[in-house]
């Protein structure tokens, strides 16, 4: 992509409505919750969770929307940042790698692989460096770990569009348009093929990677996608964090693909083997009434769950402890509230 065509591309992305994810700020903020949990379209003003608002100018404090602020860069000797790939336009992605910053066990790294990394990437080290303050006795393993932010080059926090067409198969148009704005869908395919093969082996280039320990997070269109991927192809990750995973999108195609892989695993002996864990978080408070869908993938042996219900959180400022939440998962730890899913009569 020419400078020029950068320029013209970020000046369309400032002209797009923000997402909920506006909400989000680097230094994270009280917000009042609201109702959000797995499978549920967030309510706010009859507007779902990823889509975008009216106002494109500025929020209620005067400063930019959360996809129209810069995203942060972080300047260390082991953090990286370079682009690679093509999508479907010839547009590449632009990746945020960050090196092990002390020995690599001889296994090979563990390395967490984060969407919408332009935002997450400078989330999760900063969480690395919170939580070696808080826990020193993590501070090896915290140092060992890769992180690999899969960003794009538009400079900003949030692009829209890209996020769009990477985590959805093409989606109609009665569920696509959002307010009014046209939305591109359909890349899912290629980006799965993307993170699992040419990402993959470029950041094995860079350091070893320990194949049974790669994690995956996404918070809401990309919790969508990370659980995709586990339906997919669960081969390619270990661990699978999604946050607020928007079930809801696409008329609620998700829930079809979850049902098709439980089939499929109850149909080769209801066991996924090796294994897999998951961690679900949801934002605000959980409604009684819209039972939670993950809830059904704990009759497979073989998939640990996990859930944490952030409920003084919003759909926006969960992202920051949910990126932290994935550091911690990446290394096989648990976030303190988690509560393990397990098995019922009633929800089988």
């Amino acid at each position: 992509m020419t400078a020029h065509s950068l320029i013209k591309r970020r000046a369309a992305l400032l002209g797009l409505a923000s997402l909920s994810l506006a909400g989000v700020a680097t230094s994270q903020t009280s917000v009042a919750p609201r109702t959000s949990q797995d499978g549920e379209q967030p309510r706010s003003g009859g507007r779902g969770a990823d889509a975008p608002e009216k106002n494109t100018t500025s929020n209620a404090g005067g400063g930019p929307r959360g996809n129209q602020q810069p995203a942060e860069t972080i300047s260390h000797a082991q953090v990286q940042s370079f682009p690679l790939g093509s999508s479907g336009k010839g547009e590449p992605w632009q990746i945020h790698l960050a090196l092990p910053r002390g020995p690599v066990p001889k296994e090979g790294a563990a390395a967490l692989y984060l969407l919408d990394g332009n935002a997450t990437f400078p989330l999760a080290w900063h969480a690395i460096e919170r939580l070696k303050q808080a826990q020193p006795e993590l501070a090896a393993e915290l140092d060992a770990l890769v992180l690999v932010g899969i960003g794009y080059p538009s400079g900003l926090r949030i692009d829209t569009p890209r996020r769009y067409q990477d985590f959805t198969s093409y989606t109609a148009e009665e569920f696509r348009r959002a307010r009014g704005a046209e939305l591109e869908t359909g890349g899912r395919d290629q980006f799965r093929t993307f993170i699992g093969q040419e990402l993959r082996h470029a950041v094995g280039q860079k350091t070893p990677l320990n194949p049974q320990a790669q994690s995956l997070l996404g918070h809401s269109m990309g919790g969508q996608f990370a659980m995709h991927m586990l339906y997919r192809e669960p081969q390619r990750f270990q661990n699978f964090i999604a946050g607020d995973p928007s079930f809801w999108w696409n008329g609620g195609s998700l829930l079809e693909e979850q049902a098709a892989f439980i089939a499929g695993v109850c149909a080769a002996g209801g066991r996924l083997s090796p294994g897999k864990r998951l961690l679900t978080e949801n934002s605000g408070t959980p409604s009684p009434n819209r039972p939670n869908p993950t809830i059904a993938l704990a009759k497979l042996e073989g998939l640990s769950i996990w859930h944490r219900q952030q409920a003084q959180a919003s759909h926006g400022s969960m992202l920051g402890p949910l990126v932290e939440d994935g550091v911690l998962f990446a290394l096989g730890r648990l976030p303190a509230t988690a509560q393990q899913r397990q098995t019922s009569p009633a929800t089988v």
